[in-house]
């Protein structure tokens, strides 16, 4: 008789909260790793006082990045057995204020979403003609001054819709400049009952300094006659080209930590102006979503107004068109901060977090103690307070979020601080790591980063 047996202290199920659909990823982990590991022979039952001997093995590396996709689709889970919201269809059409449906996204490649058969290209207009040559219809030719570059969108046929098919009728260096009309999603969330009692609230003590910087923030409208952003310095711009029910609460909960004031609420930048580009359209009262398209197009707005630092606490997939956009932004001495998402420990890196050239944050509690759903990884440069986060709220509210969202704009902050003329990222990176206070494995870790940074 023959038997298995596999200690996996990590793997932590909480079996009470979750449903037949969110266990069958458990099912498939451990089924994945338990066919890998050696069979040992059992001792007769009739042998007594033996000690048996400890059997050392190697686990092979197949089984290791099985586990991780599967620990991956546990989280997500996970996450929509606790908050079913989180479960959208397939394809969802988002309507204007009239009804009319301006857009559809649908589920894409890999579980990302994005606006139904539509592709963003980076070419010169007189190269138009050959994109209409294989049947797709141009949507929108927008050419960014800024960046120094001309993005079309355009809207393919089903038996076009994938980047095989278009690869093999478009010219094989566009390739490179080719993308999804992806869509990005915010990163936070109220803070649940559990996290605010387990973690004491956190609220800014002192500003990260007092310089009349500018900054920049990508992400929902914000909620200016808010009575916490009332005396903060605030240009905004929506880059929604259709009537569509705008959120504010995601935007004005970030805008509160960085130049918002009252009572327990206090700025970390009391003396900055504000950019805010609205870029998020409405799924449902819980859920919204930002095109690609619209991220680039506020990107080459920070660039026009000279911001020389961004927060995005936003996340979604790698696009060649981001990159392309990421790297240029960077180039112009714009210094991007971003969440890196709150999928969970196991999660694939998300982007804009994980590119080289955007300083990546994550999110810790009032003891120092990584949020629970925070991603994980190599891109993670710097950790902050995120966990039951006091600030501004939609309608008039202070209250507590949570998420790597709200320890984004802390580190932004801290970047302000220290930009000058000729501050690069790598620059203002060094400068911090001798501020942040070193958890986790001594120096840089795929947890904590550098380290916290604590206003």
């Amino acid at each position: 008789m023959k038997m298995k047996t596999f200690k996996w202290s990590g793997l932590l199920l909480m079996a009470g909260a979750i449903t037949v659909k969110a266990a069958t990823p458990i099912d498939n982990v451990v089924r994945s790793v338990e066919q890998r590991i050696p069979e040992i022979r059992q001792l007769p039952e009739d042998t007594i006082d033996i000690q048996r001997p400890e059997i050392e093995f190697k686990l092979p590396q197949e089984a290791i990045d099985d586990a991780k996709q599967g620990l991956s689709e546990l989280d997500k889970a996970a996450l929509k057995t606790l908050d079913p919201l989180q479960e959208l269809p397939k394809q969802l059409a988002i309507a204007d204020v009239n009804g009319k449906t301006v857009l559809i996204e649908q589920e894409v490649e890999n579980g990302w979403r994005a606006v139904a058969n539509e592709w963003l290209l980076i070419i010169e207009e007189q190269e138009l003609k050959q994109l209409k040559k294989i049947g797709a219809e141009v949507v929108t030719t927008t050419r960014l001054q800024h960046l120094d570059m001309v993005v079309v969108v355009f809207k393919v046929p089903n038996e076009m819709n994938s980047r095989k098919a278009l690869e093999k009728k478009l010219p094989e260096n566009w390739s490179s400049q080719l993308g999804r009309n992806h869509i990005y999603e915010a990163n936070t969330q109220q803070a649940t009952d559990t996290e605010h009692n387990h973690s004491e609230e956190i609220g800014v003590k002192k500003p990260a300094c007092d310089k009349p910087v500018s900054i920049g923030l990508i992400d929902t409208a914000i909620e200016i006659n808010h009575s916490a952003l009332k005396k903060a310095t605030i240009k905004a711009k929506n880059f929604m080209q259709s009537n569509v029910s705008t959120p504010s609460g995601h935007g004005t909960a970030v805008a509160g930590l960085l130049v918002g004031g009252q009572d327990q609420l206090k700025p970390l930048l009391p003396k900055a102006t504000l950019y805010s580009a609205s870029v998020f359209y409405s799924r449902n009262q819980y859920s919204q979503g930002a095109t690609l398209v619209n991220l680039v197009r506020a990107l080459d707005w920070m660039v026009a107004n000279k911001v020389r630092v961004v927060n995005m606490s936003l996340t979604g997939p790698n696009n060649p068109v981001l990159k392309n956009a990421i790297q240029t932004t960077a180039a112009r001495g714009v210094i991007i901060v971003a969440a890196v998402g709150n999928q969970g420990p196991a999660s694939r890196p998300l982007y804009p977090a994980a590119y080289p050239q955007v300083i990546g944050a994550t999110a810790v509690d009032s003891k120092q103690q990584i949020y629970r759903w925070a991603n994980q990884g190599e891109q993670i440069d710097f950790s902050a307070p995120g966990v039951s986060v006091i600030t501004s709220r939609a309608n008039n509210q202070i209250g507590h979020e949570t998420g790597t969202s709200m320890a984004a704009p802390v580190v932004s902050a801290f970047v302000s601080c220290e930009v000058s003329d000729d501050t690069t990222k790598d620059g203002v990176v060094e400068i911090l790591r001798q501020k942040a206070i070193d958890l986790g494995e001594k120096g840089k870790d795929n947890v904590f980063g550098y380290g916290l940074l604590q206003p």
